[in-house]
């Protein structure tokens, strides 16, 4: 697969070197976001729905609700980089995503139904950057405020991914395991 190399942190908001710095340099993105959705979609099937729909904490997401939050977080990243990628220059706004997991409604979806959205997006996500030239890697928009570049996209949604699977790890799923 393409290899699509780290941005610099004039290429993303500062908020997004947390997750660009989560993000493995030796192995390319594009096969990290490959098997990080192989390992999550075999991971969650072996939960419960009434797991899968149970927050480790109050006021917190269910698995389903994070699960609906990557996928989300990822269709919006492909979009501003694909309108980056095509030298659009319009301003791309901020995006709650608190909103959006409210509105998503992920504890009424069958996780499977969710497993499949999640693995098209990730399909369509590894086909847009596997197909872009190289030399448009590092063209940028306006996001947030905030420059940003196609390849800072691909990074912050590996790394994203990569947080929320640590979030998983370390707190929801000591709650199953008893």
């Amino acid at each position: 697969m393409k290899k699509i190399t780290k941005p610099n942190y004039t290429e993303h908001a500062m908020y997004y070197e947390q997750y660009v710095q989560l993000v493995d340099e030796k192995t390319s993105v594009l096969d990290q976001l490959k098997a990080n959705s192989k390992w999550l979609e075999t991971t969650l099937l072996t939960f419960t729905e009434e797991q899968l729909c149970t927050p480790y904490a109050p006021e917190k997401w269910s698995l389903k609700d994070l699960l609906v939050h990557i996928i989300d977080c990822e269709r919006v990243f492909i979009y501003r980089a694909m309108r980056f990628a095509r030298n659009d220059k319009t301003p791309m706004p901020f995006f709650d995503e608190n909103e959006f997991a409210k509105e998503a409604q992920a504890n009424n979806i069958p996780i499977k139904k969710l497993l499949k959205e999640y693995k098209t997006t990730r399909q369509a996500s590894i086909a847009f950057f596997n197909n872009m030239p190289t030399s448009f890697m590092k063209r940028a928009g306006i996001a947030s405020s905030f420059t940003m570049s196609v390849r800072a996209c691909a990074w912050i949604i590996t790394g994203h991914e990569v947080h929320h699977v640590t979030i998983m790890k370390e707190r929801y799923f000591p709650l199953f395991q008893k």
